[in-house]
């Protein structure tokens, strides 16, 4: 029961980042008189991220769409990075660094609750390479 546990597929976001998640676009916003906003609501449209417990999907584009795949499994190292301006509201980003060619660096922002949701990614990866048998290799 356990083990079809583990290949089961669950969904731990799905939707669009913020529209403003550093204080400098907050400053922006407030300079241009919310004409920045518009510029940021529509950029926060073009993108989605949906992150589940075996992948992370980054959906590009309003009216034309281009989805990505990066298999957990492929991720090999996690960065948090929470500079001034995103601390102050609240916010962090992810910097998740694979061995899958075409996605060899992905960035996740404006998510409620990443911080603690990069411990279970890393998680989730771990037990992805576990169940498919991967061991990582190391770059010379």
């Amino acid at each position: 029961m356990a083990a079809h546990e583990a290949t089961v597929e669950k969904e731990l976001f799905s939707g669009h980042p913020k529209v403003i998640y550093t204080f400098s676009q907050y400053v922006l916003v407030v300079c241009t008189l919310g004409i920045a906003l518009l510029v940021y609501w529509v950029r926060s449209l073009g993108i989605r991220f949906t992150i589940t417990t075996q992948r992370v999907q980054i959906e590009r584009g309003v009216f034309s769409k281009v989805k990505d795949n990066l298999e957990l499994f492929r991720v090999d190292h996690f960065d948090v990075l929470k500079p001034l301006g995103m601390r102050l509201l609240g916010q962090c980003q992810v910097h998740l660094h694979s061995s899958d060619q075409g996605m060899s660096s992905v960035y996740l922002y404006g998510i409620p609750g990443l911080e603690g949701m990069a411990d279970s990614l890393r998680e989730c990866s771990l037990r992805e390479r576990a169940r498919r048998r991967v061991l990582p290799v190391e770059q010379m």
